[in-house]
């Protein structure tokens, strides 16, 4: 006479959770590599890489001493993502000191959760679309992102033209009636 059992052995019960703590933690590990895969930008996408992220408040990059590796932070510190900034050649910061002469920037102070640090550059995006002045130079071309440009900077690979371009009082008037608001 055949015997008919109804439920499970104990050695079956702990096979079967085994096996599903092991496809679950398979799962879960392979939705965090997803998420900590890097993506690349280019030095002309920087804008356009940071507004892709929807925002509701600030968002900002910080990228190491290379100026390869970024890392891009919410309002509150967290970490949204790593970003690989590309260029066939090194990426150097610039900026104008105090004569308006053009010079490469050594490495900025970035400030990380409760430290500071060095890195390349900090850059900042507010929710309505304004970004941290910065002027990158890859190769022999100047990349400028100004507060109020466009998404794509300015590209040049002349000194003057890009000290024209940033201190042009057309675009950014310095000095006048209409802006101060005189009469």
């Amino acid at each position: 006479m055949k015997s008919w059992r109804s439920a499970m052995s104990l050695f079956e019960l702990i096979v079967v959770v085994i096996i599903v703590g092991v496809v679950y933690s398979l799962a879960i590990f392979s939705l965090k590599k997803e998420k900590a895969i890097s993506s690349s930008m280019s030095v002309s996408s920087i804008k356009t890489t940071l507004l892709s992220f929807s925002q509701q408040s600030e968002i900002k990059m910080v990228c190491d001493v290379s100026c390869q590796e970024c890392r891009l932070y919410d309002h509150n510190g967290k970490i949204l993502t790593t970003l690989t900034l590309v260029s066939e050649t090194p990426i150097h910061r610039y900026g104008f000191n105090r004569f308006g002469e053009l010079q490469k920037w050594g490495n900025a102070v970035v400030s990380g959760k409760e430290r500071l640090s060095q890195g390349c550059m900090e850059v900042t995006l507010s929710p309505d679309g304004l970004i941290t002045p910065l002027i990158l130079k890859s190769e022999n071309t100047f990349y400028v992102y100004t507060p109020l440009g466009d998404a794509k900077p300015y590209r040049s690979t002349s000194e003057e033209a890009v000290r024209k371009f940033v201190f042009d009082e057309s675009i950014y008037p310095l000095s006048g009636d209409t802006f101060y608001g005189a009469l």
